[in-house]
Order: C-alpha cells, then sequence, then structure tokens
C-alpha cells in the first residue's frame, strides 16, 4: 500500500488522526484515560464496515473494545490484533506541534501516541477490516481478532489484565500480533528490522529501612534511615551483574555488531564491557536496548526519607525497579539483592515485592512468524528481520504468560530507525511519517491470508 492509495487517504489516515485528537491521557489514575472516546471512534469506522463488538469496561470511561470474526474451522489456530487507545501525558510548551492536533507536516503526523502505539492501532483496525471485507464469504479458516485497549500506559489494570483474568474465554487468541517492533538499524551486513519475540519480567521492589528519631542538631552516634536506605541505592547503583545470552540476545548482539571482534565480545561475554562502550558510543540507544536484554537489571530510581529537616529520620523508603530475565524466581532476586547490600546492611531493610510479573518469551518456529518474514521481505529485500528481546513491557505479556504466541512488529519504512523510535516513544515532537503508516495499514491487511494461506 501507499500513501496514494483511496483506503490510506480516506479511512486510515482521518481515523488514525482522529485517534490521536481523542487524547486518551493516561495519568496513572483510575479516572484518567478516558478511552471510551476512543472506543467510540472505532464502534462507528466498523460499524460503517458491517462489524459489531464487544466493550468491557473495569472502570467507568475505560473501555475496551473487542471484535471476533469466527473462523471457517474450529480447529484452526485464531489471530489477535491487538493495541492499546491511552497515551502518556505531552507538556505542549514543549512542543513545535501541538501534541493532539495530530498535524501533517513534512510527510509526517505529529502527536503524541503517534509511535506510541496509535499508528498500530489504527492501521490494524484498517487493515482487519479490510481483511475480512476480502476474506472468502468474509472470513478465514481460524478466527480473526481485533482488540483495542485502555491502560496499557500505567498498569493494564484496567484493560490487559482485567480482560485475561476475567473475561478469558472472550479475548483468548493462539496467535497474537502488537507493539513493539519494526524499526530499522543498519547493520555490517545490511539493513535488519526488529520483530518482538519476548520481554524480560517486572519487579518493583521496596526496601525499607528504620532508625531512631532525635533531634537534627545532634546527628553524632544517631541511628538515621536516610543514611541505610541511601547506602542501599549506591551499592545497588554500582551493582554490575553477569551477562546471561538468550537465543534472542546472541541475535541482537550480531546484529548490531561491528566485525568479528565485537560480536565475540558481545556474545561469549569476553570484553562485553570494551564492545558495550564502542556501541555506546556509536548508539545509545542500541546499547541500552542490548545491555537490558542480556541481564537481570537493578534501578534504584526513588528515595523517601524523614518527615521534617530537624529531625533524624526514622524511617525510609527506597524503591527500586527489577528487569529479571526468563527462570528467575522472587526468591531468587531476593537473594541477588541482599548479597549486593551485604549482610550487615541487608539485615537492617525489609524487602518488599510491591508488583511481580515473570519474564516471558515465543518461539519463532511457527506460521505467524513465517508470515511476518514473508511480508517484511517483500516490502524490504535487501532487509533482514531480527529477534528483539525487551527490557520494557506490553501488554503482549499477559496473552504470553497464557500460552499465546505473541509477537510485536509493524511493517515501516527504512526512516523509521530504532534511534528515532527511541527518541520520539514518550518523547518530545513524537512523530511518524506518512511511508510507515502506509506499510504499516498493508502489512495487517494482508496478515491474515498470508497466515492462514
Amino acid at each position: 500500500m501507499t500513501v496514494d492509495d483511496a483506503l490510506f487517504r480516506d479511512e486510515f489516515l482521518p481515523l488514525f488522526r482522529q485517534l490521536i485528537r481523542n487524547a486518551c491521557v493516561n495519568t496513572g489514575e483510575a479516572a484518567s484515560g478516558h478511552e471510551d472516546d476512543s472506543v467510540a471512534t472505532l464502534t462507528q469506522y466498523f460499524a460503517g464496515k458491517g462489524l459489531q463488538g464487544q466493550v468491557f469496561h473495569a472502570q467507568p470511561g475505560r473501555g475496551n473494545l473487542l471484535i471476533r470474526v469466527p473462523g471457517s474451522d474450529p480447529g484452526a489456530p485464531s489471530l489477535m490484533f491487538m493495541g492499546h487507545l491511552d497515551v502518556v501525558p505531552a507538556q505542549a510548551s514543549d512542543w513545535s506541534a501541538d501534541p493532539f492536533a495530530a498535524e501533517v507536516k513534512d510527510g509526517q503526523v505529529w502527536g503524541r501516541g503517534a509511535v506510541d502505539m496509535l499508528c498500530w492501532t489504527a492501521a490494524q483496525a484498517v487493515g482487519f477490516a479490510e481483511a475480512v471485507r476480502r476474506a472468502p464469504g468474509g472470513r478465514y479458516a481460524g478466527d480473526l481478532v481485533f482488540l483495542a485497549l485502555a491502560d496499557e500506559e500505567a498498569s493494564g489494570r484496567w484493560g490487559a489484565q482485567f480482560l485475561t483474568e476475567q473475561h478469558w474465554d472472550e479475548v483468548k487468541a493462539d496467535y497474537m500480533v502488537t507493539e513493539l517492533g519494526g524499526f530499522f538499524i543498519d547493520t555490517d551486513r545490511g539493513p535488519a528490522a526488529f520483530c518482538t519475540v519476548g520481554e524480560k519480567g517486572v519487579a518493583w521492589v521496596k526496601l525499607t529501612a528504620r532508625g531512631t528519631p532525635g533531634h537534627g542538631s545532634m546527628p553524632y552516634g544517631a541511628d538515621n534511615a536516610a543514611l541505610k536506605i541511601a547506602e542501599a541505592a549506591r551499592r545497588l547503583g554500582r551493582l554490575k551483574l553477569p551477562l546471561r545470552a538468550s537465543g534472542p540476545y546472541r541475535k541482537m548482539a550480531a546484529a548490531m555488531a561491528r566485525g568479528a571482534w565485537e560480536r565475540w565480545a558481545l556474545t561469549s561475554g569476553w570484553g562485553e564491557a570494551w564492545a558495550l562502550g564502542r556501541l555506546l558510543a556509536r548508539n545509545p540507544g542500541m546499547a541500552r536496548f542490548l545491555h537490558t536484554a542480556g541481564r537481570t537489571t537493578v534501578s534504584p530510581n526513588v528515595v523517601h526519607a524523614g518527615a521534617k529537616v530537624n529531625i533524624v529520620a526514622d524511617r525510609a523508603e527506597l524503591l527500586v525497579d527489577c528487569r529479571p530475565l526468563p527462570g528467575t524466581t522472587r526468591e531468587a532476586l531476593e537473594s541477588l539483592i541482599r548479597r549486593a547490600l551485604g549482610p550487615r546492611l541487608s539485615a537492617q531493610v525489609e524487602f518488599e515485592v510491591t508488583d511481580w510479573f515473570p519474564s516471558n518469551i515465543s518461539g519463532t518456529d511457527n506460521a505467524l512468524h513465517r508470515a511476518i518474514d514473508s511480508l517484511f521481505r517483500d516490502a524490504h529485500p535487501d532487509s533482514r528481520l531480527v529477534d528483539l528481546f525487551i527490557g520494557g513491557v506490553t501488554d503482549g505479556r499477559f496473552w504470553r504468560a497464557k500460552g499465546t504466541t505473541v509477537y510485536g512488529f509493524s511493517l515501516f519504512s527504512k526512516a523509521l530507525t530504532m534511534d528515532a523510535y527511541g527518541q520520539r516513544i514518550h518523547g518530545i515532537d513524537e512523530r511518524i511519517d506518512l511511508e510507515s503508516l502506509a506499510l504499516g495499514v498493508g502489512f495487517f491487511r494482508d496478515l491474515p491470508s498470508r497466515f492462514w494461506g
């Protein structure tokens, strides 16, 4: 598909721009998001195509839209397109354009959500409707499903978590395509684009230290909780964990490396620091993606201590963002952190996991991955597809944990590089080029027929 096609110009572009203009901003508060606005936009679009769906609410105003077109063969696998409707906040004074005007300028659409992930959601909607129209008798062998979610930009509590826990029979699928992938990198073996096959886990940890209150003017010999938690933050911030090179990590490293020595260093672990340093100098975003894919990470990010400046702190908390690799248990993570703190300091802090979701990954020897790779090569015959294992999380993790094969991917132009994507996601002047958008619509339109053959 090209930007001149009527489907792109008359259907996709107005829908995409309206989703941006709906400004479904998720601040993390239950009353934010207002995803019902975009549910209404999509419902109206699908009604014009003769398609009706269900809307699920776990919180007023925060709808989740599901459309399932049953397949002709009950034994055939199902395929779901899944996107989310909410976006993160944007400060208009920082932008070159109104973040919620969805302006088209310089061959790009500007606006909050342009790459995260309203480009996917709109392309999936238009591609889904067009795929259904083209299907023999209006359906494929297996169920084709469209799902637009609320609350991805917070915890998924009102969206993915709610649906997979309370409405699994309605939202289950064998295969799923969602965010995050398709962006390009230049390699010493030619251009390549990433397809996300898995995600690290999430473990948010709270460390609490106790002390004894006293007058701040007499700190000598004081039992100050702030000092204990500050030392915990310092030790965890300096923690260096060893490389655990999984299959996807090795593929990422091989693509990102320059030359045989870097490739060997990044995959073997010998000289990894040297090779990562070289990669960081060339492309900081790429280096951070690779570093986190190869190890459990521990990031001390928030400190709360004391109540008043002239009182010795009798309580202090440290919030730590941990991203464990596959196979890591809660007990193993606690043991790792306590070893980093050392016996004396460890005995002075309480350990609590406030949020936990294990890492998960999908295999690639299946019909969906082959269909994605085939469509990618049709669009970019000079390029190759590389597995990506990410340190962040998407709503796809909830389905992957239940056995669904989940990939993050869309077709983009070579203008949407990993570096460009990394700068724009949640960033200032978020935008996406029209060619990438057209490729995405064509990808979701054609994927069902390529998947089921």
